[in-house]
């Protein structure tokens, strides 16, 4: 290679990049750390110009960009830090930026000579270090994990192929050519990376990387998934957060439905906001006690409408399909339940029209009549809500501030709140990916709203719905998220059947003077599209219960810095036993077994040499004292063998190659015996000179 130090500056410039892509997701700025990127790329190419080349023309362009480098770093990006402190940076981030900026003034700084000492580019892995060190508590994700691997990867070739090639350029190394450097380089990248990883993930669980410090742990709700699947039932719980992960929703039958096709079937209503999660509102639920009727060994619950009906009521049959019904799954605001067989339980009806039984029901199946919530806009009435339902729907978080100014900026062209809703489900929809196995949002210090509008930008229905129900507030549209089932799927007899993983999530928005209406911003169609990404997250998720965005996945990436930096020996070890069993001529075998056994003999010290031909080493063989008859004779056999096929023409048998084999070992068995009993031992010759260098060290 003409220049190998620009293996070097590659490599500086590549950990540069990582190191300020995590300055860019912990300040949440990534313009300041595109900057900081392009000044210390541009000390790079001033340090390259100056060292590395010969034309005084290009030391002085040199020297010029190192000037006007470092005066732009401190005017520009120390005007940002202060801006950023101005703004209200916390302490952490503005000591990372003041990090940041150190790092590109350190790029100005090496990499040159400075009188008789050389100032190493790898002075740049100390303030990248400082750079993830303040970064981790800020942002404890995977990302950053990952991008802690690819650093470490990177300082460590740096600074090893740097110190190399400085001795390299002085003559020390001897005959060892650049191309043999980057290799040892590498492979002792890889391969302590891989060692330090293992060494400290044994010591402190993957799981652990990833939790923000004390004080951030205080403000975090537990991890409860909007719905859990337990024993035989899917359960909603009163507060759910969004953790993020695999779904882990089984593929089982809970009901069948008979009379309908309607696919939306509510269970829970959650009304208040607590930061990356939903609670019910028992202060706004207001639940009615039903009319009780009993008739013919069967209970008819009834309830009035809350508001105007604005569609025909649905009536339908539900059974389980695997026990007892415990959850009372409504198409819409339930009007009547009507049980079959006597029981002692007892339901009522909340606000929002769902059904909430009070003590355990012992029943196999209801029939349910419900008003479906419109998805359309239905006729204008006199459909009104209290002051304090307005209040509590209305409520957004004000330090959403980037999802509020998204919101503005999607419906600036709609007019009325109707428009509006739409226009935010329909943007949802189209600029968003459902998965199946979202990131984590666990151990970050962000909010999982901001994290899916901004960051992640794909999510199962749950992210979905808070998205679009926190953006539609921020409109002035009153919204509550709703729980349940979504399920399009008719059995052959014309029955719904809806399962566990049909578990769904949507939102409910009220139009003044229309009343519900129902939107969901899921991405229609999401259990059936084919994602070969998608597939796989499923399988790890399915097979090993873990995913990309696992913490313990971490293990599987280190295993591939294993195998990489093990790559080499495997493969020197491979074409060594191709080379020793791969097929060969019969006559090739019989030279084979010939040639080793030379060797053998050689460093047992019998007096035997390549370049001899066969008789003459089987006449020195015999004539050496006390070694062995039997591997004389057999040595003597083994000559003529190779004679015949390399000096005769003849075309060896099978049995003969089988008896050059053997032959072989009866040798070896006989050399081992020489060399226990009467070869001389070789003990190194340590002159006076040697001994007296020595004795001087010590």
């Amino acid at each position: 290679m003409r220049n190998p130090f620009l293996v070097v500056y590659l490599t500086a410039a590549s950990l540069l990049i990582v190191a300020f892509w995590v300055v860019g997701l912990a300040t949440e700025s990534f313009a300041f750390a595109t900057t900081c990127f392009l000044w210390s790329l541009l000390g790079l190419i001033s340090s390259y110009l100056q060292t590395h080349t010969n034309s005084q023309i290009t030391h002085s362009l040199g020297s010029i960009l190192t000037v006007g480098g470092l005066l732009g770093v401190i005017f520009a990006l120390s005007q940002s830090w202060q801006m950023a402190v101005v703004a209200g940076a916390t302490g952490d981030l503005a000591w990372l930026m003041v990090v940041a900026i150190v790092a590109v003034i350190v790029v100005y700084l090496v990499g040159r000579k400075w009188g008789e000492f050389y100032a190493a580019i790898s002075f740049i892995v100390v303030p990248v270090l400082s750079i993830f060190g303040l970064s981790i508590p800020i942002v404890a994700s995977l990302e950053i994990i990952f991008s802690l691997i690819a650093a470490m990867v990177l300082g460590i070739f740096l600074v090893s192929t740097e110190s190399l090639l400085v001795r390299w350029q002085k003559g020390q190394l001897g005959q060892v050519t650049s191309k043999m450097l980057f290799s040892y380089c590498w492979r002792l990248a890889v391969t302590g990376s891989a060692l330090v990883l293992t060494i400290g993930l044994l010591l402190v669980p993957p799981a652990t990387l990833l939790q923000a410090p004390l004080s951030h742990q205080l403000f975090r709700l537990p991890n409860l998934p909007f719905a859990r699947f337990n024993s035989s039932v899917v359960e909603f719980p009163d507060l759910f957060t969004m953790p993020g992960g695999p779904i882990t929703l089984p593929d089982i039958e809970l009901f069948r439905v008979k009379g309908t096709d309607y696919p939306r079937w509510r269970v829970r209503t959650y009304v208040h906001y607590v930061g990356s999660g939903w609670r019910v509102s028992n202060e706004m639920e207001d639940y009615s006690v039903p009319k009780i009727k009993f008739a013919d060994n069967a209970v008819e619950l009834s309830w009035e409408p809350i508001g105007k009906l604005t569609s025909k009521p649905v009536m339908a049959s539900v059974s389980g399909s695997i026990g007892r019904v415990v959850l009372l799954i409504s198409p819409g605001e339930a009007l009547r339940l009507k049980f079959n067989t006597p029981t002692r339980g007892f339901v009522l009806k909340s606000r929002s029209g769902c059904l909430v039984p009070i003590s355990p029901l012992r029943i196999n199946a209801y029939t349910i009549t419900a008003h479906p919530i419109p998805e359309n806009l239905p006729p204008k009435n006199s459909a009104s809500i209290s002051r304090e339902e307005r209040k509590a729907l209305s409520y957004f978080p004000p330090y959403l501030y980037r999802a509020r100014e998204l919101a503005l900026q999607v419906t600036q062209d709609a007019r009325s709140p109707y428009e509006k809703a739409k226009t935010l489900e329909a943007f949802l929809r189209t600029n968003y990916r459902y998965s199946e196995s979202p990131p984590f949002a666990v151990g970050r210090n962000i909010d999982v709203v901001t994290f899916f509008l901004f960051d992640a930008r794909e999510g199962a229905c749950d992210w979905f719905a808070s998205a679009l129900a926190l953006m539609c507030r921020a409109v002035g549209i009153p919204t509550r998220v709703v729980t349940g089932f979504y399920s399009d799927e008719v059995d052959s007899d014309g029955s719904l059947v809806v399962r566990a993983d049909d578990a769904h999530a949507w939102v409910e928005a009220y139009i003044e003077g229309h009343g519900w209406i129902t939107l969901d911003a899921t991405p229609s169609g999401e259990r059936e599209r084919f994602d070969l990404w998608q597939s796989l997250q499923r399988w790890l998720a399915r097979r090993y219960r873990t995913s990309f965005a696992s913490p313990y996945i971490i293990w599987w990436f280190i295993a591939l810095l294993w195998i990489m930096g093990m790559m080499p020996t495997i493969w020197y070890l491979g074409r060594r036993t191709w080379e020793q069993y791969r097929p060969r001529p019969k006559w090739q075998v019989i030279t084979r077994c010939y040639l080793t056994a030379v060797q053998l003999a050689r460093k047992a010290g019998l007096n035997l040499q390549p370049n001899a031909t066969p008789w003459e080493n089987a006449e020195a063989c015999s004539q050496m004292p006390r070694f062995p008859v039997a591997g004389k004779k057999a040595f003597k056999e083994l000559a003529d063998l190779t004679v015949a096929v390399l000096y005769a023409g003849e075309e060896p048998s099978k049995s003969k190659v089988k008896r050059a084999k053997q032959l072989l070992k009866i040798f070896s068995k006989q050399v081992r015996l020489y060399r226990r009993w009467f070869a001389p031992l070789r003990l190194p010759q340590i002159s006076l000179q040697t001994i007296k260098e020595i004795w001087e060290r010590i």
